[in-house]
């Protein structure tokens, strides 16, 4: 299977977009964009053989694709796992990053990353295989990473700043949930989790409600996921939360889905 990407891409006006590589296990995706023209957006995925180490399936597909030689204007290799923590700007110390994931998590990534995200005044701490950061570095040309719940983050305090009742964002991945409560700019709780099917994700959703104290009639639930798993979600939640809104992970203008934080990379982006 071959990425496609539109015939309008070429290495005469790549500078032209901003694009995003995002990395998850069994998947990567390819999505670009020209921030003045949003009919320019485009998002295209493959599948990765699990059974075989990732940065070799990585490199097959990287090479195999003559368009990521391009150079952009900005790219973006997204990293999608569980394993983040967000640590207050002031006392952070970047020398220390490794022994704060190591307390955090007991077998974390060999590479630590660390993000900042100012609407926070914090740090996001992550992990990520180091052959892959490695390649990506040595391969694109003006490259950031970011961990896949960044842009979610950074989406979600914007839209609670124009509410008054507390709010609890979900955005439900392949096999992984994102989830934040917030009360206007004020961040209650930021958290990823393991899901295999519906019950988990109530289970998780449920426990989250009751550990921030959330009001059942007058706070509301944000859910993105795909209109299947919002269809078996909505009976079960609304009968405990009143204000349940389902986010199409969509973009503007077109019936194309994409994953929710590259959704919300691109739309902070444009």
């Amino acid at each position: 299977m071959n990425l496609r990407v539109p015939d309008t891409l070429t290495a005469g006006n790549s500078e032209e977009y901003i694009v995003s590589i995002r990395l998850r296990p069994g998947g990567l995706s390819f999505t670009g964009l020209i921030p003045s023209k949003k009919e320019s957006f485009f998002h295209t995925e493959i599948a990765i053989d699990p059974t075989k180490p990732s940065i070799r399936e990585i490199k097959d597909i990287f090479f195999a694709h003559p368009f990521f030689a391009y150079s952009f204007r900005q790219t973006f290799v997204v990293w999608v796992n569980r394993q983040y923590t967000l640590i207050p700007a002031s006392v952070f110390v970047e020398s220390q990053k490794e022994q704060l994931m190591s307390f955090v998590f007991s077998s974390p990534e060999e590479k630590i990353l660390h993000e900042r995200l100012d609407e926070f005044d914090s740090e996001i701490l992550y992990g990520i295989q180091p052959e892959v950061h490695k390649f990506f570095s040595r391969s694109l040309l003006r490259v950031s990473f970011v961990h896949t719940v960044s842009p979610l983050l950074k989406q979600w305090r914007r839209q609670s700043l124009i509410a008054f009742p507390k709010q609890l964002f979900v955005a439900i991945h392949e096999d992984t949930m994102d989830a934040a409560c917030f009360y206007r700019d004020n961040l209650l709780f930021s958290n990823s989790f393991q899901v295999d099917d519906a019950a988990d994700m109530i289970y998780y959703i449920m426990y989250i409600w009751k550990q921030t104290e959330m009001d059942q009639q007058n706070d509301k639930l944000f859910l993105h996921a795909h209109a299947s798993t919002y269809q078996t979600l909505k009976d079960t939640i609304q009968s405990y939360i009143m204000q349940v809104e389902f986010v199409q992970s969509v973009w503007p203008g077109t019936a194309l889905e994409v994953p929710p934080d590259i959704l919300a990379l691109f739309t902070c982006e444009s």
